[in-house]
């Protein structure tokens, strides 16, 4: 019993101090797709969603940044 308490907290540790790790995350839409991404980073986290974005997006649209947090 006393394992599967200690191992439950080293879980939860982990849980929360990899999702801390990610402090920005930004969304970046088109007219047609959307992109989504997260970073230490602000500026990396804009990177990776306008990246996601212009993925899924048809040629000749734009994906513009809409929210950060």
């Amino acid at each position: 019993m006393k394992r599967v308490i200690i191992g439950a907290a080293v879980a939860l540790t982990t849980v929360f101090s990899v999702s801390a790790a990610y402090a920005h995350v930004c969304y970046a839409h088109s007219r047609v797709a959307y992109g989504w991404g997260s970073s230490p980073y602000l500026g990396t986290a804009k990177v990776i969603a306008l990246r996601e974005c212009a993925v899924r997006t048809p040629r000749g649209l734009v994906c513009y940044i809409t929210s950060c947090r």
